[in-house]
């Protein structure tokens, strides 16, 4: 019964505190901002990153945060390697 209440206790806690550990939609942006502007101040071919960050801006400003999140993340991903 012990062990139960403690692994339950551990699961909550990081249930809450894990939201704390995600970037938010605006800290993304945020973040892909510079190296946007840096790549395409080097003529860099961004090609589907800038699509899916103009998407990520786009949402953001219609409110839809998740949506938001999720194309900045893509983004992220499909950045061209420094």
């Amino acid at each position: 019964m012990r062990h139960l209440l403690h692994v339950s206790l551990v699961a909550l806690t990081l249930a809450v505190a894990a939201p704390g550990w995600a970037q938010t939609a605006t800290e993304l942006k945020k973040e892909l901002l510079p190296k946007i502007k840096k790549a395409q101040a080097e003529g860099k071919d961004l090609g589907e990153a800038k699509e899916e960050y103009d998407a990520g801006d786009k949402a953001l400003r219609d409110g839809l945060q998740e949506e938001g999140l999720e194309h900045f993340k893509k983004a992220k991903s499909l950045m061209p390697k420094d």
